[in-house]
């Protein structure tokens, strides 16, 4: 029995070496994320499914390796030159302080870069023609964050000033001068701060209550759908009805939701990703936009903070999470 035993356990351990190996020969497609490991599971998933249904399998006919910075914009740098000394045939960068690094690690390997405006961020030539190394999906963020901004003003109708959560790594002068016109437009003014960090939110939410916001509008940032739980908890706790970027960050706390799914996202990534893998140049590859977008009201969030969502709103709604 003895020798039975250690016979299987010389085969588990030939075998799983094997898999290693095997493993390791696939092609690599790292991926940069602000992201910490409890959060970036919600993104993962779409972004396998996606391209399982392209053919490109974790661990069957591709290696997806996750490189996150863990909430700290500042350590891209590194990890990207790390990522790149492990010859990855496509890196995928979600954000623009990821993308920017990405781009300064490497000239060569294709990038497929997931910002707020790739034009207007200096990546990229044109969306026709990117030209370079990177192309990628550029989200159409600055007119949807001052859609965003249209929205939370008719889910406040009485409100007159409006907080902003800016992370300055992700929207640019461009974006924040669209916000400046449609508050002025609409007669409101806005309260915008600035957030770097995790352990900057709640003093900043914190402070938007206290200065008399009577809304947020979470801008496009992949450092705050990465914190949505924690941002979810304090916009309940201040009683800040907000309007945030994806569906996700609704469930978790916001009052509404604008803009594309996650889902439809990671599809325009994987089909970019799989183009690379499959030979294309990204400079020649047109980058994509999304086509599709979703009101997505919470209900529950509503009665909590004690603000009655007009039947207006609600009828546009693509969603109404009860």
């Amino acid at each position: 029995m003895k020798r039975v035993c250690a016979a299987l356990a010389v085969w588990l351990c030939t075998a799983a070496l094997a898999f290693a190996q095997d493993r390791a020969q696939l092609p690599l497609v790292g991926v940069l994320r602000i992201d910490t490991p409890a959060t970036v599971g919600v993104t993962t998933g779409p972004l396998r499914e996606a391209l399982a249904a392209l053919g490109d399998v974790d661990g069957s006919t591709i290696r997806l390796d996750f490189r996150l910075a863990e909430g700290d914009a500042g350590r891209f740098p590194e990890l990207a030159a790390a990522l790149v000394r492990d010859n990855p045939s496509v890196i995928l960068a979600n954000g623009q302080a990821a993308a920017h690094a990405a781009q300064a690690a490497t000239r060569t390997i294709p990038i497929v870069a997931t910002t707020n405006d790739l034009v207007a961020s200096g990546l990229i030539a044109s969306l026709a023609k990117p030209g370079g190394n990177i192309t990628g999906v550029s989200m159409l963020v600055p007119e949807l964050d001052a859609k965003r901004l249209e929205v939370l003003t008719k889910l406040v109708p009485s409100g007159r000033r409006f907080g902003v959560l800016n992370d300055p790594a992700a929207t640019g002068p461009l974006g924040l001068q669209g916000l400046a016109a449609t508050a002025r437009a609409r007669s409101v003014e806005l309260l915008t701060l600035n957030v770097q960090a995790p352990q900057e939110l709640p003093p900043a939410l914190a402070s938007l209550r206290a200065d008399g916001a009577e809304g947020v509008n979470i801008l496009s940032s992949p450092l705050f759908n990465g914190h949505r739980d924690r941002i979810g908890r304090l916009l309940l706790q201040h009683k800040l009805p907000a309007i945030c970027e994806w569906r996700e960050m609704t469930a978790s706390g916001c009052l509404a939701s604008y803009g594309t799914t996650l889902r439809e996202g990671a599809a325009m990534q994987a089909a970019l990703i799989d183009k690379m893998l499959k030979g294309a140049r990204p400079g020649d590859t047109p980058a994509q936009q999304p086509t599709r977008f979703e009101l997505v009201l919470n209900l529950k969030v509503a009665r909590e903070i004690g603000v009655e969502i007009p039947r207006s709103i609600l009828a546009r709604a693509d969603e109404v999470i009860e």
